[in-house]
């Protein structure tokens, strides 16, 4: 079984080293998608340089969301309920605009998904252990620093499944625990 880690992308350099250098040993592939468009709808440039990355350039592959999605909704009204649908539109983009690149994998092989700060422990009995197809990852929640751990709430973060399980990365993403 491989493992290939999924994740989107702003322009969080540091967040995302940390995140390669910890799962570096454990993963096969890292697939990085970013978009020329925020959560908002505004252009923006792209971030992502592989070149940063030099220790996992091999293992990386980048790609580039260049469209708006289907179904974006026009705002004449200033109305905050569309702006926020058009906001979950983009991040479903993001999520299943990476399908694409796991479409070789194995069927046993493991898809993750997470956003750069969640970064599931495959360290853990639990997970070692496992022989389920789906796996929602409890991990730490720290409050915009490493050094502020907040543990009055358990966050289940990263969601992962074997490929013969996935039906698309928003389901993925919006799986629920028990």
């Amino acid at each position: 079984m491989k493992i290939i880690d999924c994740t989107t992308y702003y322009s969080e350099d540091l967040m995302l080293d940390v995140r390669f250098n910890i799962l570096n040993v454990h993963v096969d592939k890292f697939i990085v998608a970013e978009s020329n468009f925020s959560h908002s709808g505004k252009k923006k440039s792209l971030n992502f340089n592989i070149n940063n990355f030099p220790k996992f350039k091999d293992k990386i592959q980048y790609l580039v969301i260049e469209n708006e999605p289907k179904g974006i909704k026009e705002n004449l009204s200033n109305s905050s309920s569309i702006k926020r649908m058009n906001s979950i539109l983009r991040i479903e983009q993001s999520y299943d605009f990476m399908m694409d690149a796991v479409k070789d994998a194995s069927d046993d092989d493991l898809i993750c998904l997470s956003d750069n700060d969640e970064i599931p422990n495959f360290n853990s009995k639990h997970f070692k252990e496992s022989k389920n197809d789906i796996f929602i990852f409890k991990q730490l929640f720290f409050y915009y620093k490493f050094n502020l751990f907040y543990d009055l709430m358990p966050w289940y973060g990263t969601k992962a499944c074997k490929k013969k399980k996935l039906l698309s990365f928003s389901w993925l993403r919006n799986l629920k625990n028990k």
